[in-house]
């Protein structure tokens, strides 16, 4: 079946929380996205107005005025066909989901530029970066109640464990001479 909302992702993350907050504003929504540890989309300003005014284009996203709020303040909330789009959205596996972009690998390309030594600098504070991250999503782990909740932190500690292994095999291979 061909999917009829062709929610992209940051459009689906965006939508599929308001829908599981609302009502909210504009500003709750950013809040969440720079709280949140394992977010990795943009939440400026600049994107989210833009994006909530085509999801409210589109009849997915409506948008009601606060009595009394002198800023112009709007409540967010998925219509119903929003909360369709939503259901697409969970429901497709792209391939991109498959494998997904990744800088450090995507710098590892280019580790011939680095000495030796640099190379091991570089593994190591990673992986101390990767530690405290580990902590930083233990420490939000107590502090968010979300559906789902102990399955999202497994997948986050999961994924940057992996990613430590993958430094560790890394780091064995420059130790012994090999470039992987």
């Amino acid at each position: 079946m061909a999917a009829r909302y062709e929610l992209t992702d940051h459009e689906g993350t965006f939508l599929s929380l308001v829908l599981r907050i609302q009502p909210a504003t504009a500003y709750q929504v950013t809040k969440i996205y720079e709280e949140s540890p394992v977010s990795n989309f943009n939440t400026s300003k600049g994107k989210i107005y833009p994006l909530i005014r085509r999801l409210a284009e589109r009849g997915l996203l409506a948008k009601k005025a606060i009595a009394g709020d002198g800023r112009g303040a709007e409540e967010l909330s998925c219509t119903a066909e929003g909360k369709k789009a939503v259901r697409e959205w969970v429901a497709q596996v792209r391939p991109t989901h498959l494998l997904l972009d990744d800088p450090l690998r995507t710098k590892v390309q280019s580790f011939g530029l680095l000495g030796r030594d640099e190379q091991i600098q570089w593994i190591v504070a990673v992986k101390e970066q990767l530690h405290a991250k580990l902590a930083e999503l233990e420490s939000y782990r107590q502090e968010v109640d979300v559906p789902f909740k102990d399955f999202l932190h497994d997948n986050a500690v999961s994924s940057i464990r992996a990613r430590m292994d993958w430094l560790d095999r890394m780091l064995f291979g420059i130790m012994h001479g090999r470039e992987g």
